[in-house]
């Protein structure tokens, strides 16, 4: 299932065969229960030379091909989701061979071994229903639809985790790592918003060490750093804030708003001192962000510093005189 092929479709083909010099070949691919499997590729090689022949069958399961030289070939059926059969013949000279074809389902030939089918692999049913869920997953993610991406992407990750220390296909182990790296990020991040959404700090106890098998796979990345980061301000973990502000800090470089929103949260709790310090500092990073000089004035104004009050609203309403503090710039002015 985890193969593709290229399909090459042969052209229309004449039924008749060319007597006394060619052969041919016919048949039907068809499930366990006898239904038709459209699209199934059938592909013949010659054991003698190089030499490949790809059939397509059509709605019924059924597929031809005429003016095959009368040697011996190797074949493969292949259909998505089915387990692959090889088989061996020779084609009869002047004579059009059927060859009917069962495939079965992974789950099926596990069970249920068929003749010439490739081995089951103990790990590729737990790959592919991983692979499946994630794909399901992704587009509640991208629907931003956290909730119901959460539990997919879950069993995604534990599908895929199960898998790897099953499957004997060691190209596919490499595949499945690669995968895991990108399931355990967004499993991290869907866990983040859920808590965020739920004020659920047990959510963040859950995204945390996803978000940082994440940030050890990529520590560029700015959605995780960030999601930690404020986590790591719910939680009130001063030392992982530090951590995290600092790794966000050297990716986008610091932003404003973080000084600022922390100058706000201090205003709220009438430490104005220390949120003047914090209001000072988004300043400093970035001297035109409106909206630190409208905090910076109610500051002062609380501090009784009325001509600096004055000023930082006149500031704001310089850089933002449309902006969404405007209309309170010109009150707190005319009333200072």
């Amino acid at each position: 299932m985890r193969h593709v092929l290229t399909l090459l479709l042969a052209p229309a083909l004449c039924v008749s065969l060319a007597a006394d010099s060619t052969g041919g070949l016919t048949g039907r691919v068809l499930t366990k229960d006898g239904q038709p499997i459209p699209n199934a590729i059938v592909t013949l090689r010659r054991t003698d030379i190089t030499y490949i022949k790809e059939m397509k069958a059509d709605a019924k399961g059924k597929y031809i091909q005429v003016g095959l030289a009368p040697v011996e070939y190797d074949i493969t059926v292949h259909a998505d989701g089915y387990v692959d059969i090889k088989d061996h013949f020779k084609v009869p000279l002047g004579d059009l061979m059927k060859k009917d074809f069962t495939l079965m389902t992974q789950a099926e030939a596990k069970t249920t071994p068929q003749p010439g089918a490739a081995p089951v692999d103990p790990g590729a049913l737990l790959e592919d229903a991983g692979y499946q869920a994630y794909n399901d997953a992704t587009v509640l993610y991208n629907a931003k639809d956290w909730k119901k991406a959460e539990p997919l992407f879950g069993k995604a990750y534990s599908s895929l985790t199960e898998s790897l220390t099953k499957t004997k296909d060691e190209a596919a182990k490499g595949e499945i790592q690669d995968k895991l790296k990108t399931v355990t990020r967004a499993y991290g991040v869907v866990l983040y918003e859920v808590g965020k959404e739920d004020k659920a700090p047990v959510k963040y106890d859950l995204a945390k060490p996803f978000l940082e098998k994440a940030l050890e796979a990529n520590d560029k990345d700015t959605r995780v750093v960030d999601a930690l980061l404020n986590i790591a301000k719910e939680t009130k973990d001063k030392a992982a804030t530090a951590k995290y502000q600092a790794a966000l800090d050297a990716i986008v470089g610091p932003r404003p708003e973080n000084a600022y929103n922390d100058g706000v949260t201090a205003y709220n709790a009438n430490k104005f001192k220390e949120a003047k310090e914090f209001i000072n500092k988004a300043i400093l990073i970035d001297p035109r962000f409106a909206d630190s000089y409208y905090m910076l004035g109610l500051i002062e104004t609380n501090n009784n510093s009325l001509k600096a009050a004055k000023e930082a609203f006149r500031k704001c309403l310089e850089l933002a005189p449309t902006g969404k503090h405007a209309g309170e710039c010109k009150e707190f002015i005319k009333a200072l």
